[in-house]
């Protein structure tokens, strides 16, 4: 197949099937650029400007919750083209990419609606001041998966 050529039904319903499984976010990038309602929005600052704020207030959540439903919208407009869009498969791989991002934004977002997850992660910020990034990354990855596989 070329690279112009439109993407083959098979490879169409493998990438939609990659899209719909549970994880497929997992280890994805926030895109830093993304177009939302036909305007480009620096999603990866955004993002990480929140995730980082010392208290999250209860405007806060309200402007998530609105950043949320454009980010779902994003990520269906992204299955859309993907299940129906003329593309190309190296688009369809572009497109998967992006709709992987956007999921792990909402993800890492949705966290901080919910209080518990919350407190615990703005309680457990403090623990290791002096720790590398890399390393509070993974203790945080490790603390998710033991306190709240139990309460899913």
């Amino acid at each position: 197949m070329e690279k112009n050529d439109e993407i083959s039904d098979r490879d169409r319903a493998k990438l939609l099937k990659r899209l719909h499984s549970s994880l497929f976010w997992v280890g994805e990038e926030i895109p830093y650029k993304v177009k939302v309602n036909e305007e480009e929005v620096n999603l990866h600052e955004i993002v990480w400007e929140i995730v980082n704020k010392p208290r999250i207030e209860r405007n806060d959540i309200e402007n998530i919750d609105k950043l949320l439903k454009l980010l779902y919208a994003k990520e269906k407009e992204c299955e859309e083209c993907l299940e129906h869009g003329h593309i190309s498969s190296e688009e369809a791989h572009e497109i998967l990419e992006t709709a992987g991002g956007v999921r792990r934004a909402i993800m890492d977002l949705k966290e901080l609606t919910v209080y518990a997850k919350r407190k615990a992660i703005f309680s457990c910020r403090r623990i290791c001041d002096d720790v590398e990034t890399c390393e509070w990354d993974s203790l945080t990855e490790e603390m998710k998966d033991k306190c709240w596989s139990k309460e899913s």
